[in-house]
Formats: structure tokens, C-alpha cells, sequence
């Protein structure tokens, strides 16, 4: 081992946990992205499959750039390579700049980035209940978890679940007639042993299931939590530019002590030679 400091060996470990852990969320994501993308009932109707940037293809994206930068890391800090840090170093620069950017276009364009989110909401709901498109029930745990965890029902309102143009396979099922009272899904209902949540669209109605939309619901969690996303990814920008840090004393000593032997080699030499 030629990294015999103190700080140089702290600098070590902790570039190595914080790159396994990494290393295997990279091969998380990864996983999940060849299995969304694979998965043809999510991937074609929800998440267009015509878009480059879709879903599936960022958790893949994301999953390979993880692997390699810490596969950089791990195997630089461990074998001590100088070249391979360098090369590690260089591309947390790289990615830390773009946090940067992306981090300031996200405030500049938070507005498009909720509209996009309503509008996968809008895609999901047209495939709720639909074994034909979501055989896995991943489109519809995914919208009962949705409802649940923000207490909202429908895009906009409770009574979007009877609309077909919206909730087209649940309207076709539960409202065929497009009357005003309709069956509504269980993850509506504020009693979570409910066994049925029917929409009435009266007071009482209102007090057996979530009067809110799952829109004006997501843009006020927003809204809320601005401030913690923020600080979040101020944290996550401030722990890359430790883990550089150390990256840098591992290498800076590296380079320190091949030059050093460089230097006893040569003087070595010049001995003998004289002799």
C-alpha cells in the first residue's frame, strides 16, 4: 500500500463506501430500466415509446453512468491507479457542472416539469384496471399509491374517474352510462377498509372519499418541498466535491510517492555509474 497517511488512507475509504454504494445503485436502476423497458404493457402505453427521453431509458442512462464512475473509483483507490482517478475525477467535473445547470433549468422550468408530471398522471389513468395494457398491476398500484400518499382523487377532480376521456377504461367499466354516480376506485376512499367508494358528487359524498385532484395536490406538495429538494441536492453537490477531495490526496500522493522512487531510482543509478 503506498497511500501511508492518515488523511490519505481516511480519504480511502471513504471514496470507496460512498462508490459501492453507488456502484449498486447504479446496477439498481440499470435493473429496473431493462425491466420497465422490456415490460411492454408500462413502457408502450404510459410511457411513450416514441420519445427518446423516456422513463426506462433515464433509469438506464443513469444506471450506466453510476457503474462506470464508480467503477473508476473502486478500482482506482483500490490497485492505487493514478490515471483511473484522474479519468474519475474528470467525469464527477463533468456530471457536478450539469447538476448545476440542471438544477438551475428545473427552478427556471418547474412549470413544465409539473405539466409533464400531470401528464403522465393523465396517461396512467386511461390504463387503471386495464389487465389487457397493465398486466402486472404496476399502472394501478402505482395510481392507489399515488392517491393514497398525496389524499387526492381524479387529475382535477373526484368526478374524472366517470370521464372517459380521461379514466377511459374505468368510465367504460364503472360509468357506461356517464351517469353522476359511479363507482369510484378504493384508493379514493378516506376510510382505507372500505370496501366500496361510491362517487355522489354531494357533502356527504365529499366526507366518505378524497374531494381534492391529484394535480392541485402534486403542484402544493411541490410548492411545500421546494425548499428540502433544494437543500438536497446542495447536499449532494457538497458530497461530490468531498468525495473529489479525496480522490485528489489519494492521487496527489500517489504522484508524490512515484516520484519520489523515481527520484531514488535515479540517484541509484548515478551512484553506480560514478562507481
Amino acid at each position: 500500500m503506498r497511500v501511508k497517511s492518515c488523511a490519505g488512507k481516511c480519504s480511502k475509504v471513504l471514496l470507496l463506501l460512498v462508490n459501492i454504494v453507488i456502484f449498486l445503485a447504479g446496477g439498481g436502476l440499470l435493473g429496473l430500466g431493462i425491466y420497465y423497458h422490456l415490460d411492454g404493457g408500462l413502457y408502450e402505453h404510459v410511457l411513450n415509446v416514441n420519445d427518446i427521453i423516456t422513463v426506462p431509458t433515464t433509469m438506464m442512462f443513469l444506471g450506466c453512468l453510476f457503474l462506470i464512475i464508480s467503477f473508476f473509483a473502486i478500482v482506482g483507490a483500490l490497485c492505487e491507479v493514478v490515471i483511473m482517478l484522474k479519468i474519475y475525477m474528470s467525469i464527477v467535473a463533468i456530471v457536478l457542472i450539469l447538476e448545476v445547470l440542471l438544477m438551475g433549468v428545473c427552478v427556471a422550468m418547474r412549470g413544465d416539469v409539473e405539466k409533464r408530471a400531470v401528464l403522465v398522471i393523465h396517461n396512467l389513468m386511461e390504463h387503471y384496471g386495464n389487465k389487457t395494457s397493465d398486466d402486472l398491476s404496476i399502472i394501478t398500484k402505482t395510481i392507489d399509491e399515488t392517491q393514497i400518499w398525496l389524499s387526492c382523487c381524479g387529475l382535477e377532480r373526484p368526478g374524472d374517474w366517470g370521464d372517459p376521456e380521461i379514466a377511459k377504461y374505468w368510465a367504460a367499466t364503472n360509468n357506461p352510462d356517464s351517469s353522476l354516480n359511479f363507482e369510484l376506485p378504493l384508493s379514493c376512499c378516506r376510510d382505507r377498509a372500505a370496501t366500496s367508494c361510491a362517487y355522489t358528487n354531494t357533502t356527504e359524498g365529499h366526507k366518505l372519499y378524497y374531494s381534492a385532484g391529484c394535480r392541485a395536490q402534486f403542484e402544493e406538495f411541490v410548492e411545500g418541498n421546494v425548499t428540502y429538494i433544494t437543500v438536497g441536492g446542495i447536499v449532494m453537490i457538497v458530497l461530490q466535491v468531498f468525495v473529489m477531495i479525496s480522490a485528489l490526496k489519494i492521487r496527489f500522493e500517489l504522484s508524490s510517492k512515484y516520484d519520489q522512487d523515481d527520484y531514488l531510482g535515479n540517484s541509484a543509478n548515478m551512484e553506480i555509474t560514478s562507481l
